[in-house]
């Protein structure tokens, strides 16, 4: 039976490292993912908010001067809880227009942006995503940008909540794995175990053969004077300790001693 405790335990250890990193992996995975999901969501909303602002570059209007932009930008930024921001940045690097409770600083919101001029960008802070689009004229001139903040709040509860729940399947899934491990190794090595356990039990013969000779004896032998002790009690004290030996034995082998003679 020890040896099925043991198979089962490597079994689980297994499973159990598999499992964690399969948890782990899983968890990263899917916040890439609902990253990704939140970049583009805020890359349509940036789309609509940039036509008003791409009209006056188109004519060489600076970027401040469009009108009711910072209703345009309120409403947007009122779309979404977990909007904490929208700025609108000029191509000299000035912030002319706003709609935010807190501002962040200027080298945050323009942290990603790239130099080879692409259209968008992604940078992530302690507790927010910063996802900006660049504002093109007609001519291909870059004009300036708009730059979203969005909360992590919400998507770190997803992520958590996926992961719980990863946590718990995988927790199923190892339970599951230990019974049918349990029932499969008990069919499986249960005539191995038979003929191990034949083999301890003839070990434990042969030692206490080698111990005592012949074995135990019916009748006590005559006293040896040089023991200093009658010899009955000295086979009831060696008889004893054998008894203790086998249970010590038979525990260690995750069993019950046979019982208390040989």
């Amino acid at each position: 039976m020890a040896l099925i405790w043991r198979v089962l335990v490597a079994i689980i250890a297994v499973n159990l490292v598999t499992l964690t990193v399969f948890v782990g992996l899983a968890t990263l995975q899917y916040n890439a993912i609902l990253s990704g999901l939140i970049r583009d969501r805020l890359v349509v909303l940036i789309e609509k908010i940039r036509d008003p602002f791409e009209a006056v570059a188109d004519i060489g209007v600076p970027l401040s001067t469009v009108r009711n932009a910072n209703a345009i930008l309120e409403r947007a930024r009122l779309s979404d809880d977990s909007i904490l921001g929208i700025y609108v940045i000029d191509s000299q690097n000035n912030v002319v227009q706003v709609a935010a409770d807190r501002t962040l600083p200027l080298d945050t919101l323009l942290a990603g942006r790239p130099d080879d001029g692409s259209v968008a960008w992604q940078v992530e802070t302690r507790g927010s995503f910063v996802i900006g689009t660049i504002i093109r004229s007609s001519f291909g001139a870059n004009a300036g940008s708009i730059v979203v903040e969005y909360s992590k709040r919400e998507a770190k509860v997803q992520v958590l909540a996926m992961a719980t729940l990863l946590v718990l399947l995988a927790g199923g899934v190892l339970a599951v794995s230990v019974v049918i491990g349990w029932l499969i190794l008990r069919r499986v090595l249960a005539e191995h175990v038979r003929v191990f356990e034949g083999f301890l039990e003839s070990f434990d013969a042969f030692e206490m053969g080698f111990w005592r000779g012949l074995g135990k004896r019916t009748a006590p032998e005559n006293n040896v004077k040089a023991l200093g002790l009658d010899t009955t009690e000295f086979r009831e004290l060696l008889e004893t300790s054998e008894d203790r030996y086998r249970q010590k034995r038979a525990t260690m082998r995750g069993q019950e001693p046979a019982g208390n003679s040989p």
